[in-house]
């Protein structure tokens, strides 16, 4: 069992740190594996859901070495970004890497002055997730352009979150802080 594995569910021995130009390979890897890897656009293809990884706007969670999970936004204007990627490892869930990562990924996108993160997903245990743990909102769906993520599943739910420092007071109550908004 690797140091990251506590009965606590915390990303002990995980580190979250910024993303490397070095660390594409491992994070492609993972994101391939979620079926989320950036495409390059083609005559088959010349709009994919995704075209790359900001290696500036990304976090990582590593142990061991290994990348075992990885968030990256993309920011839209000074105030607004998209969740673009949110990957872990199937044998490093339950353990707080994808709310690290998160709490990370929020982190920077305050501290850059953006206040509304829009998300995509097409699990709706993410969906769950995120409205429980962050206090994000489903405010629709929107076709996929192509198969991607999620093979049996055709649109994407799109969620908001209104990003302020309450998030990182207490982000288990982050759903109740921005419900009251």
């Amino acid at each position: 069992m690797s140091p990251l594995h506590d009965s606590g569910g915390d990303p002990v021995g995980a580190m979250i740190r910024p993303m490397r130009a070095s660390d594409l390979d491992q994070v492609m890897q993972l994101l391939a594996r979620w079926g989320i890897a950036p495409l390059s656009p083609s005559a088959d293809m010349p709009n994919p859901e995704r075209t790359d990884v900001i290696v500036g706007n990304t976090v990582v969670a590593e142990d061991a070495g290994r990348i075992v999970g990885v968030r990256s936004f993309i920011q839209h204007s000074s105030t607004e970004a998209e969740g673009a990627s949110l990957a872990v490892d199937p044998i490093f869930h339950k353990h707080g890497i994808g709310k690290a990562l998160m709490m990370a990924g929020y982190r920077m996108m305050l501290e850059r002055g953006i206040r509304k993160v829009r998300a995509e997903t097409d699990r709706p245990e993410v969906v769950e997730w995120l409205c429980r743990n962050f206090g994000h909102r489903v405010v629709g769906t929107t076709q996929k352009r192509h198969v991607f993520g999620n093979k049996d599943v055709g649109h994407w739910t799109v969620l908001e979150l209104e990003l302020d420092e309450r998030l990182f007071i207490e982000s288990s109550g982050a759903a109740e802080a921005n419900e009251r908004k």
